[in-house]
């Protein structure tokens, strides 16, 4: 379920008025309600748009020309939308279809154009040093690829690519696959050639592949003696932090810590730095800093925890107008004015207009939102809303649906992903359409706009997930974002299973996908900050919390 709330980038198009009387009435949630080209020409292009051009694509019967037309309406950067488009509208030609699924015989009786298409470079890995000869002998119209057969047939293939030109290396770095990066590439690299990888914009990728992968460890060990040119981003010097702490190497891990904290701009990206620092120092005063922050992580939390410092600036009730509003909460091209409006510096005009916008409980989410942005974010709110629907489950399960749904909506009900996952909860069509299937109810796509629904399925779901990962809530945070195959998978690299001065932080900062590995340390904040609101007759600490993080793989 990997996603960001909606991106914006549209003008304040609607009138936003609190004295208009309307009773809030969304199209799509009417009966026999279908997308048109016409409703859709009427849209701003925003992902919501984009969710609603797939509904039309997915429309039986549709010619082509239509579907074009709806496809070029896109943003152009929706890979979701690309692959439904290209898999329902576009086919490969009788001989590339021919080439892409012929065998490595098939495909030597053919010719260098068949060969170009059909043979792969990690088929090719798995090739004999004859066969390889043989493709190589036929390639000469294909330079680039016959070029790369001959680095996977040299002698050496890893001294071999290092002296190919750097972005030959990590085009075929990436591309060979990660069984070959192990067996052939996994060696040590000096400081020269590391900082020559530096300066190349695929870095972060690279990073990416190597830190996180303990397979890896003498390409590793190698990026230890990188140096801060000044041109490296603060994300990338703080992973490289990690791979040193990883590493055995606490001087240098200090020392990128210390610069990516100086050139962070995010408080949250500096408290984490800042944090770390204490880690492989254990100097207190790291940690007595971190406990003036206005920014509520699991390090700040931990560190004011520590200190018996008090939280003074959440807020869990908000003081409404308590008058019917005429705001259609269901409609996600109006919440994308209010996200686009609210933008920029708010003055008290503008959040007295909300307020009495977002009049009733059924816009409390959205006028936290605004209030949040309204102080900066100096002032955090956790509000719990939706409670006809939530206060009867178990209060365990009520924390979790807060926890992931502050994360994953901030509780708007209208909130679309890049990935068209939807609602308050962020469930994406095809896992709601199963639940469906599950509960044996009709399918509606548009209902998991309105809350009732979308938090019910989003509860069916979590209870799959409470079983998988026996209820320990970064897990089923980690699942409920990346999933509970690529959790379990995780896991089973070793993760949450050694004991030491860096557990459990080094396996949270190990887990591969990095909107995951951030996903799940934000709903462990959120869980914590709940479970001690809403069973404040079982308070947790976060100390508890932390020593509970053990693998079951």
């Amino acid at each position: 379920m990997r996603k960001k709330l909606l991106s914006i980038g549209v003008t304040f198009l609607l009138s936003l008025s609190a004295s208009a009387n309307v009773e809030p009435s969304t199209d799509f949630l009417q009966k026999n309600f279908k997308v048109t080209l016409d409703w859709l020409e009427q849209k701003p292009k925003s992902y919501a748009k984009d969710f609603f051009i797939i509904q039309y694509l997915e429309q039986e019967n549709l010619s082509f020309e239509n579907a074009k037309i709806a496809y070029e309406m896109g943003n152009g950067k929706n890979e979701t939308l690309k692959k439904i488009f290209n898999k329902k509208y576009k086919t490969s030609a009788p001989l590339d279809l021919k080439c892409y699924r012929a065998s490595i015989e098939e495909l030597k009786k053919e010719d260098s154009k068949c060969i170009a298409l059909g043979l792969s470079l990690q088929e090719a890995t798995k090739l004999s040093k004859e066969d390889l000869n043989f493709f190589i002998s036929r390639l000469d119209s294909y330079p680039t690829l016959k070029n790369d057969l001959q680095i996977i047939a040299s002698d050496n293939p890893f001294n071999a690519l290092i002296n190919s030109d750097i972005n030959k290396f990590y085009r075929l770095f990436f591309d060979l696959g990660s069984e070959y990066r192990i067996n052939f590439l996994n060696k040590f690299m000096n400081s020269e050639f590391i900082n020559k990888l530096s300066n190349e914009e695929e870095f972060e990728r690279f990073l990416k592949y190597v830190v996180h992968d303990n397979n890896l460890k003498n390409i590793q060990k190698s990026l230890i003696s990188l140096k801060d040119n000044n041109q490296l981003p603060p994300h990338i010097l703080f992973s490289l932090g990690i791979n040193a702490v990883n590493n055995n190497s606490e001087d240098s891990a200090y020392l990128f810590f210390y610069n990516a904290f100086n050139k962070s701009y995010l408080k949250a990206d500096k408290d984490k730095s800042l944090f770390w620092m204490y880690l492989v120092t254990q100097n207190q005063s790291f940690l007595q800093e971190l406990t003036k922050s206005w920014d509520n992580s699991i390090y700040t939390l931990y560190a004011k925890e520590l200190f018996d410092v008090n939280i003074d600036n959440i807020i869990y009730n908000i003081d409404l107008k308590n008058e019917k509003t005429s705001f259609d909460v269901h409609d996600a091209f109006k919440w994308m004015d209010v996200v686009e409006d609210t933008k920029k510096n708010i003055d008290d005009a503008k959040l007295s207009k909300y307020y009495n916008l977002f009049s009733d409980e059924s816009t409390l989410p959205h006028y936290a939102f605004v209030l949040q942005r309204y102080n900066k974010y100096k002032v955090q709110y956790f509000i719990t809303p939706y409670r006809d629907e939530i206060k009867n489950y178990d209060v365990n399960k009520q924390v979790l649906l807060y926890s992931l749904a502050r994360q994953e909506s901030l509780f708007i009900p209208s909130s679309i992903s890049f990935s068209s996952a939807q609602g308050v909860m962020q469930i994406m069509p095809f896992l709601s359409s199963d639940i469906a299937k599950e509960l044996k109810e009709d399918y509606n796509i548009y209902e998991q706009f309105v809350p009732k629904t979308n938090i019910r399925y989003g509860s069916f779901h979590l209870d799959t997930l409470m079983k998988q990962f026996d209820n320990n809530p970064l897990f089923i945070a980690y699942a409920y974002n990346g999933g509970a195959g690529y959790t379990k998978s995780q896991l089973k690299k070793g993760l949450f299973k050694e004991k030491n001065k860096y557990e459990p932080f080094l396996s949270m900062e190990m887990i591969s996908y990095p909107e995951t590995r951030e996903y799940g340390k934000k709903v462990l904040s959120n869980y914590y900050i709940y479970n001690n609101y809403l069973n404040s007759e079982n308070k947790i600490t976060l100390s508890t919390i932390f020593q509970s993080l053990v693998s079951p793989y």
